[in-house]
């Protein structure tokens, strides 16, 4: 699976912008609003590196208890596939519990996204390309 992204929890994406901005990275496309997840989306790019900095609108966003624990930190990864109810099969195989069915993803062209946990890993998410 190749790499689409680095998900990044802030409180202020303003603010982290700059500072994703003065180590070289560039707006791939402003600030959107995620209305399924309650959260502000904005891609950043540097070279082959993508970051999507992420930040929740409220208490109500399933984000928030995140943010609320580590502060601003990067929690996911994010990989291209192109199949996602086979990849979450096989990622079940391997012990991924899924915690987000896919669901529409607004702020990546409307693709379908899913996101997964392993004890070992952590937080994964599925972008189906």
């Amino acid at each position: 699976m190749k790499v689409h992204h680095i998900g990044y929890l802030v409180k202020n994406i303003s603010k982290t912008e700059k500072k994703f901005l003065e180590l070289g990275y560039e707006v791939e496309s402003p600030t959107k609003f995620d209305e399924i997840r309650n959260i502000d989306i904005e891609f950043l790019v540097n070279g082959d590196y993508r970051v999507e900095l992420i930040e929740p609108k409220g208490e109500e966003s399933p984000m928030y208890p995140l943010l609320k624990r580590y502060k601003n930190t990067p929690y996911h990864l994010c990989y291209e596939v192109e199949n996602i109810d086979e990849a979450i099969a096989e990622l079940q195989d391997k012990h991924y519990t899924v915690i987000q069915e896919p669901n529409i993803a607004p702020c990546i062209e409307g693709k379908k996204v899913a996101f997964l946990n392993n004890i070992s890993m952590g937080i994964i998410e599925l972008v189906e390309m």
